[in-house]
């Protein structure tokens, strides 16, 4: 190895500021030697330049259909073959643009009917391997995420020869199942499965999003797992003065995704406010929504909701800094504690280093409410009863001592915890040393 960056080819995400999986990605490799990373992946939407400026897009050349879908168009399909910055591509605001009603309904059926696993398969084409072998990588980086980025992770390692780590950004392989019909779940649990265990027993490294993760899948799988979440620059996001007086409205913010996993836990939040100001509090909800969903159009139905439009990455220290209590909720269904239970929100890290006081609203089981309950960054409500919540945020409204406790706590521990200068030194080194262990 002639460098201090290994050479490293990410395979399956892409760098980009719209998303958990993108943003802890392009922040543990910011400063990277740009022309030592390389990116293959499909559906590349505006990738960030910024930390990577080689993209391959896995397309036509490289995706084979499985029966029936053989029988399709492929029109749809994106053009293989390496991608090029277009004119202001790094401007766009945090959010992707996507018709995620008319998606969603065709992987549920894909899903239900077992075939969403048979649609496709990625295969390494002669110009996709000519790419690589251009670039000539030391090793392979995957946060994985599904059964054909298995099957092609495996197949791509061993064509090229060049040692892996993964890193796991949720529990998928649990959740990944679960909505399809119970005559195809087993079959599909069990292959899956089977497959993933050996594709982490041949890496030279195993990443986590979460220390709860990282103990549950050595029980699990009986491997160890070193946690990585998402780093912060601390010049960037903690401010030199943060207010904790509220004149006029109480500023209640949550930015981020809404989808699986937190939906209905936003309307019990604007439920609880709307009680409370009927009772004299005076709060505004403030939603960052950085995708159009339906249970927006249910949230605007509160005047005191306002749905703010996605912001460039680089703004938002600023807005949670000049909010008064951020929140961070998720859904208390079965489903959605199983999909989310191991996973800390990328936004956690950002929320905590803005000094801004915080709100979990999370069942128990989950990785991000042990956390804030071990470490006393947040207020935590984790139980799914409309009285608990109101009472926690009445607390937070009235008692400025309070806001600034949790507010500093908060920021102390993200410093300590999270400062990307340390940990990208450390994610650095484990896969240097990946390296040196596959060759020794």
């Amino acid at each position: 190895m002639s460098s201090a960056f290994p050479k490293v080819l990410i395979v399956g995400q892409f760098f980009h500021k719209k998303s958990g999986s993108g943003i802890t990605m392009s922040n543990l490799f910011f400063g990277w030697d740009k022309n030592r990373i390389a990116v293959a992946a499909s559906e590349l939407i505006h990738p960030d330049f910024s930390v990577c400026e080689n993209y391959y897009c896995l397309g036509e050349s490289e995706i084979e259909r499985g029966f029936p879908f053989n029988f399709l168009t492929r029109k749809e399909l994106s053009k293989s073959g390496v991608v090029f910055q277009k004119p202001n591509q790094n401007q766009s605001a945090n959010s992707f643009a996507k018709n995620g009603a008319t998606n969603n309904l065709k992987d549920q059926v894909l899903l239900f009917t077992g075939q969403m696993h048979r649609r496709r398969k990625f295969v390494c084409s002669q110009e996709f391997l000519t790419w690589i072998d251009e670039f000539s990588p030391d090793i392979i980086y995957s946060q994985l995420a599904s059964y054909e980025l298995i099957r092609f992770v495996k197949d791509l390692s061993r064509q090229i020869n060049k040692p892996t780590v993964f890193h796991i950004m949720d529990d998928w392989p649990v959740t990944i199942t679960l909505s399809q019909n119970r005559l195809f779940r087993n079959y599909w649990e069990t292959t899956i499965d089977k497959e993933l265990r050996y594709l982490l027993s041949q890496a030279n490294a195993l990443m986590s999003i979460s220390e709860y993760m990282s103990k549950e899948y050595y029980t699990r799988y009986g491997m160890n797992f070193i946690a990585f979440h998402n780093p912060i620059d601390v010049k960037q996001w903690i401010l030199p003065e943060k207010s904790y007086e509220h004149t006029g409205a109480f500023k209640l913010l949550y930015a981020g995704r809404i989808g699986k996993g937190l939906q209905n836990s936003l309307l019990d939040v604007a439920s609880a406010v709307c009680e409370l100001n009927k009772e004299g509090l005076n709060i505004e909800f403030h939603i960052q929504a950085t995708n159009d969903n339906p249970v927006l159009k249910e949230l605007e139905r509160f005047k005191f909701v306002s749905i703010r439009k996605p912001v460039l990455y680089n703004e938002l220290p600023s807005i949670f800094g000049k909010a008064d209590l951020l929140l961070l909720p998720n859904d208390f269904d079965d489903k959605s504690v199983s999909f989310l239970k191991f996973s800390m929100p990328t936004k956690a890290s950002e929320y905590m280093a803005s000094g801004t006081p915080i709100l979990v609203y999370s069942s128990i089981e989950t990785a991000v409410t042990r956390h804030a309950l071990q470490y006393q960054w947040a207020v935590v409500v984790s139980e799914n009863k409309k009285d608990v919540l109101k009472d926690a945020i009445n607390k937070i409204y009235a008692d400025k001592d309070m806001r600034i406790s949790f507010g500093i706590r908060a920021k102390e521990l993200a410093i300590q915890k999270f400062d990307s200068n340390i940990i990208r030194t450390n994610f650095k080194s484990v896969l240097q040393n990946s390296i040196s262990k596959s060759y020794s």
